[in-house]
């Protein structure tokens, strides 16, 4: 399944949620119009008793009170819902915060948090995500971890400090690699609509629960009748208390039968990412060899149960409400031979007693590149490379081995000060700065917009970036994404109009640099406040804008126009249903701007016309059967700025 399918099936999956919804909501007005009829069914309207003839039919039917009922309840349910939705949706940090998570520094000198970081970052990369933040549950002695976000552009990966102090590196990548298939797969969505829902169907037993402890500590108090008012009030509470755990009894249902079969797809997922089945079973041997296992025990934990990798909480109901498949359920999906032994727990891993390289921190500093060997030209960095288009969208939001050992390739190349750079937050604008810096004048202005301090910092790391591969320049702009994505509100407009003034410093902006601004500010954009509407749907509305990104991708691979029109073609005859209104345009590399306003209204188009624009973008670059690395770094911010994480291309043996 590709990345678009499942995105698909993560929308299909949100469909029938709220069908299901519809039919807990409907179970809870029932069973609150049972409750209401055994209360007040004996008075009529103007609250006169009423005297039934038991002889004859048993009146049940009371459409003053079922509407009265329904009301109240879908208003609460819903206005509940809505509050949990809107806490939740501000993002993965939102909800990792909730919990207790604390978000691990990027420059953080813990071996063990570093290595973590580590893990996340090749992963990231070599998914072509942005670099999701790190969060650590430090009250949590169990093997957990969970993602969460609603985007890939908000995602953030969750450790227990459990997992953090018992896994091995392996093991520790075998989990993250779930949590990334979760995060590709369109999973953290669902998980967000599902806590509201619970939570709103809920809501009802905590009203009434909240009712019966305030009467319990004497908060509520009577007047003349004060006897019977409070009879009444103990009588709604627990009308209310038993409705909404009835209620509640059906959501966990439906949010446990939703989660199981997701777990054993994104641990399918891992083992193909990392090619290392024990990795994986290994934590899920662990889980089941501790004593506390994966088992939470924060008070707000049971809220987010089926965002977790494994079963936080011990099932009810002969499993009906578990979360995850059962352990050996789940190892055996894995090594179908197991023995049946768990993990026999000694001491926890402490990575400061394994090698450098086995904690994840990297080897020793790569020497610099060699001369070249006389009479052997070395390739120009903008040479052609080979490429097939076909490949390009069944890549996109792939895991493989392939992408990981190239993630990890170019990931090598970076020297260690540039990745410190990235992950200090006095740095990293400078760092930004510094993938673009080209002159004295070009330092001055950063002076000016920003700060001495920050000019000085970019002419020194200068001179390391430009020594950079060209592959390594984008991964390594992604590698500072959480810490600018931290930056105050000032400090962001700072930043974000000094580097501004820097790309057109020199009245050109060159695809690199369009690349860079355009991966960088939608990033920025969405940090805190993912924006998921949709404004198109239709492809004759965005024809024009796709018109203008197959144009551009044509001139900036072929400058002469014959070559050029071949490449249009090439990728306008990927769109039949409007192939016959796109027309090669004037836009090109010389001028940006109109590529700018094409992908920020394709940005907000439906997901069947992302993939076939990114089919036909590729299709447009690999006309020829090459690539160049400006062709490849537009085709980069073109899938960021749509949301389709493109991977680096696969390791070839």
């Amino acid at each position: 399944m590709d990345f678009f399918e499942a995105q698909a099936l993560a929308r299909k999956r949100s469909s029938r949620l709220v069908l299901l919804f519809g039919l807990a909501v409907l179970g809870t007005i029932l069973a609150g119009y049972a409750a209401a009829m055994a209360l007040f069914g004996q008075f009529d309207i103007r609250g006169e008793e009423l005297h039934y003839d038991f002889d004859g039919p048993f009146r049940l039917w009371n459409p003053v009170i079922l509407a009265w009922v329904a009301g109240g309840t879908v208003v609460v349910v819903g206005l509940a819902s809505l509050f949990k939705w809107t806490q939740l949706r501000s993002g993965g940090a939102a909800v990792a915060e909730m919990v207790g998570g604390r978000r691990v520094a990027p420059d953080t000198t813990d071996l063990a948090e570093r290595r973590l970081l580590n893990v996340v970052e090749e992963m990231a990369i070599a998914s072509g995500v942005p670099v999701p933040a790190v969060f650590i549950l430090d009250q949590e002695p169990g093997i957990n971890a969970f993602a969460a976000g609603l985007t890939t552009s908000d995602a953030v990966v969750a450790v227990t400090k459990g997992a953090l102090e018992k896994l091995t590196r392996d093991e520790l990548q075998g989990v993250v690699a779930h949590e990334f298939s979760h995060i590709l797969n369109g999973d953290m969505g669902l998980n967000v609509k599902l806590s509201a829902i619970v939570f709103g169907i809920l809501f009802l037993g905590l009203i009434g629960r909240g009712l019966l402890y305030s009467l319990a500590r004497g908060r509520v108090r009577g007047g003349k009748d004060k006897g019977g008012g409070i009879a009444v009030l103990v009588v709604i509470g627990l009308a209310l208390l038993i409705v909404g755990y009835v209620g509640y009894f059906f959501g966990r249902l439906i949010q446990a039968a939703v989660s199981r079969q997701r777990e054993f797809l994104a641990d399918a997922a891992a083992v193909q990412f990392t090619r290392n089945p024990d990795g994986i079973a290994g934590v899920l041997k662990k889980i089941g060899g501790y004593t506390i296992g994966s088992r939470m025990i924060g008070s707000r934990a049971g809220e987010i149960g089926h965002f977790y990798f494994a079963q936080g909480f011990r099932s009810q109901f002969g499993g009906a409400w578990a979360t995850h498949p059962p352990l050996p359920v789940r190892i055996r999906a894995i090594e179908p031979q197991w023995d049946g032994r768990f993990f026999q727990p000694k001491e926890v891993v402490d990575v400061k007693t394994q090698s450098f390289a086995e904690t994840g921190l990297g080897g020793a500093p790569k020497p610099p590149p060699r001369s070249p060997t006389p009479g052997v030209p070395l390739p120009p960095p903008l040479g052609r490379i080979p490429f097939a288009a076909a490949a390009v969208v069944a890549e996109v939001g792939a895991l493989t081995a392939g992408h990981f050992a190239q993630a990890q390739s170019v990931l090598e190349s970076i020297p260690p000060s540039l990745r410190a750079a990235a992950h200090d937050a006095r740095l990293a604008p400078a760092l930004v700065y510094s993938l673009v810096l080209g002159s004295a004048e070009a330092r001055d202005l950063v002076a000016r917009h920003d700060s001495a301090a920050a000019a000085e910092h970019a002419a020194r790391l200068r001179p390391e970036v430009a020594a950079l591969p060209p592959a390594a320049r984008l991964p390594l702009l992604q590698l500072a994404f959480p810490v600018l994505s931290t930056l105050d509100a000032g400090a962001r407009e700072r930043f974000v109009t000094t580097l501004d003034e820097l790309v057109h410093s020199d009245t050109k902006v060159s695809t690199f640099e369009f690349a860079l601004q355009k991966m960088l500010l939608h990033q920025l954009r969405l940090a805190g406040a993912p924006q998921a509407r949709v404004d198109f749907h239709a492809f004759q509305a965005v024809a024009d804008d796709i018109a203008i990104v197959l144009s551009t991708l044509a001139r900036v691979g072929h400058p002469d126009e014959t070559g050029a029109a071949g490449a249009f073609q090439a990728g306008a005859s990927q769109l039949p249903l409007i192939r016959q209104q796109l027309a090669l345009q004037t836009a090109g590399p010389d001028n940006l701007a109109p590529l700018d306003r094409a992908l920020d209204r394709l940005a907000v188009s439906s997901l069947p016309i992302k993939k076939r624009v990114l089919n036909a973008a590729a299709h447009t670059i690999g006309s020829d059967g090459t690539v160049t690395a400006e062709e490849g770094e537009l085709l980069r911010a073109i899938a960021v700025t749509i949301d389709c994480p493109l991977p680096l291309p696969a390791a070839t043996a």
